[in-house]
């Protein structure tokens, strides 16, 4: 079995750098030699997303237009941790608060994930809220239009498995969610 090591990177250079992407051409080299060139990666700050569950067991979600698939998508709260954050619960009890209104009793983290690791740089990070309550009406950004639905779990669940839920990243960050709230476990 041959040896894996992280490829060599012998340039960077930057194809496009604003305030919404940052993405790089990069001059790689494999451990068995061969040249990627350009290999692209992403890099951006990093995400916080934040499954949030009420006194009645139900999850917070956010429903939104996404551009991309040109679709609305049924999405755990969250966004991008500013450049002065480096706490991903204060970001996700901020995002919570700014796109739902809500805050919660208690915040976790439960997990650091690439969301890509073949070309983002970045993280996600999943925080687990609970006793989520609406405290104050929402404050959108300026391409923000959101609508706040609170869906029980276990049909977020079924919505989940059935496709309903577009964002591939999300239906796995509720399925660990939901995991780790109600027990559930996996292998020995």
């Amino acid at each position: 079995m041959s040896r894996l090591a992280p490829w060599r990177v012998e340039g960077s250079r930057a194809i496009v750098k604003d305030r919404w992407i940052d993405l790089r051409a990069e001059r790689c080299v494999t451990e068995r030699g061969a040249v990627l060139d350009p290999y692209y990666v992403l890099h951006y700050s990093d995400w916080v997303h934040v499954a949030a569950f009420d006194a009645e067991d139900r999850l917070v979600f956010v429903r939104q237009y996404r551009h991309g698939s040109r679709s609305l998508s049924l999405e755990l709260p969250g966004g991008v941790m500013d450049a002065h954050e480096s706490d991903p619960l204060v970001t996700g009890a901020r995002e919570l608060l700014e796109e739902t209104g809500h805050t919660a009793a208690t915040f976790a983290h439960l997990a650091r994930l690439s969301p890509n690791p073949a070309h983002n740089a970045n993280a996600v990070h999943l925080i687990l809220a609970m006793g989520a309550k609406a405290v104050k009406a929402p404050e959108f950004d300026e391409t923000e239009d959101i609508v706040v639905e609170r869906i029980p779990w276990r049909e977020a669940m079924a919505m989940a498995m059935a496709g309903e839920m577009i964002h591939a990243a999300h239906v796995g960050l509720l399925a660990m969610a939901v995991a780790r709230t109600k027990g559930l476990r996996f292998g020995t």
